[in-house]
């Protein structure tokens, strides 16, 4: 059964999802969220102190319906050398698919659409992503750093680097996960995965 608190954050938060996906993050108020969310002001505050706590939770939302990926230290040449052995777009996205898993936390999110809107909307996608970031540097930092045998911090920086990447890749194809978009992928993590064994 689901408490009356967890049904009140709940309306709010499908609520924030549904106006961003028709209007700008800009021009939501705990007024137009309240009338969209059929919840009172007062019972708002009850729950949240202002709008981007609705965006934290909604983050940690899509984080826990993610679940943790597999990482190990040999997650960036796993997912490099799958993608490569594929040779045409059927066996690129069956390749895809099987290590999807390992891919960053970014990668995983975005393919659950009803989060979508929290990286479509400008204002808030650098927020999204450096709580994204802020969840997985540590797990994903550490990894990173073993396997190239690099500091923590560059470990942190190669991850950053990718969760960015990432995400400009997916905004430029208007994240439309098509063959086209699957290349680019493949692309990336050999170019990446290569050009760090050449150190």
């Amino acid at each position: 059964m689901i408490t009356r608190k967890e049904m009140t954050r709940m309306l709010l938060k499908e609520g924030l999802l549904s106006w961003l996906a028709n209007n700008s993050f800009e021009s939501v108020t705990v007024t137009s969220l309240c009338k969209a969310s059929g919840i009172t002001r007062s019972t708002f505050y009850l729950h949240y102190s202002n709008i981007m706590e609705i965006v934290d939770d909604l983050v940690d939302d899509a984080i826990a319906y993610s679940k943790p990926g597999m990482v190990d230290n040999n997650n960036l040449q796993t997912i490099a050398n799958t993608l490569s052995a594929a040779s045409n777009s059927v066996s690129l996205r069956e390749a895809y698919d099987s290590i999807f898993d390992r891919l960053p936390l970014c990668q995983r999110i975005i393919r659950h659409k009803k989060y979508l809107p929290l990286f479509l909307d400008e204002q808030i996608s650098e927020y999204v992503l450096q709580r994204i970031i802020g969840r997985e540097k540590d797990r994903q930092g550490l990894v990173i750093a073993e396997s190239l045998g690099v500091s923590f911090d560059v470990g942190v920086s190669v991850f950053v680097f990718l969760v960015h990447g990432l995400y400009a890749v997916n905004k430029q194809y208007k994240w439309s996960q098509s063959d086209e978009w699957l290349e680019a992928q493949k692309i990336i993590f050999e170019l990446v995965y290569r050009g760090l064994q050449r150190r």
